[in-house]
């Protein structure tokens, strides 16, 4: 083969070879292209998930400690907080018609203060339960709410009387609310919410008790309902309370409303004799709570 033939098969292999390395250069273009195109439909079919909607949390302090009674059927004591944990009670923001308030179903933050509550003390609101609804039990079928005021300046005082356990009106057992608020607006929780206390006659079988820390007098509400901290942590209470039990507003007492409630009840002929929350003050309390939750 003669130098110009030689040169012609040479010419002819580096363009076979340099055709090969732009088909595999295309082959790898068009493969990085097609990989990404898949990748985008991929992500365009799943949208975007968006970020995810904030839950507003609800802490349950818990605190071990001991309770405390009043001798009316009612808890009317003095108190001062001695439970181990006491946190702030969530204010009451206002909001526009359209918002929609995180403190409407959720729970306020709560301090766990449960009194001793012995199998005896079941046993006692067992057979109070008996004679004066028929019914011999010491569960809660919670279906009202029930307001008080303690007649006292501190929590510790109240609860001193509700973990007494003292008689009251010549039967056991003592008397208890499941809750109590502070003047700070600490609420502290004393029983269970499937426990009955014994606070309201004629409804303890229904009933949620709250009391609110406050001295006796004519203005006693007044002066609750004077303290934000306080008031706001009673309304969040009632307005958690509700959602929870699907409880009305008609069925939110007070003490001195009680007697006129459809669900009251009792065979020894007892009634309530205290004046607390009545009619005028309850009405108050009631524009406040629907105030509060819109």
């Amino acid at each position: 083969m003669d130098d110009e033939s030689r040169a012609r098969v040479r010419a002819k292999a580096r363009a076979r070879a340099h055709h090969q390395r732009r088909a595999a250069l295309v082959f790898v273009v068009v493969a990085l292209a097609a990989a990404l195109v898949t990748t985008w439909i991929v992500h365009a079919g799943r949208g975007h998930p968006g970020p995810r909607p904030t839950v507003a949390a609800s802490p349950s302090v818990i605190a071990a400690s001991q309770p405390s009674a009043s001798p009316s059927g009612d808890p009317h004591a003095s108190a001062s907080p001695h439970a181990r944990s006491s946190p702030s009670p969530t204010a009451h923001a206002s909001a526009s018609p359209s918002a929609i308030p995180t403190h409407v179903a959720g729970e306020p933050p709560i301090v766990y203060d449960p009194i001793p509550f012995s199998d005896q003390r079941k046993q006692q609101t067992a057979a109070y339960s008996r004679r004066h609804y028929g019914v011999s039990t010491w569960h809660l079928d919670p279906k009202v709410i029930v307001l008080h005021y303690t007649a006292g300046s501190t929590y510790a005082g109240a609860r001193a009387v509700f973990v007494s356990n003292a008689a009251n009106r010549g039967e056991l057992p003592g008397v208890v609310s499941q809750f109590v608020i502070d003047k700070d607006g600490t609420i502290y929780q004393l029983l269970p919410l499937d426990v009955m206390g014994r606070h309201t006659i004629g409804l303890n079988r229904y009933a949620i008790g709250i009391e609110f820390v406050q001295e006796g007098g004519s203005t006693a509400e007044q002066q609750i309902m004077a303290r934000t901290k306080q008031i706001d942590a009673g309304l969040a209470l009632v307005t958690w309370l509700q959602a929870r039990y699907h409880i009305s507003d008609a069925n939110v007492l007070g003490h001195g409303t009680a007697n006129s409630s459809p669900l009251f009840k009792d065979l020894e002929g007892w009634a309530n004799d205290h004046t607390d929350w009545s009619a005028g003050p309850l009405a108050q309390f009631k524009v406040l709570l629907s105030r509060f939750k819109q």
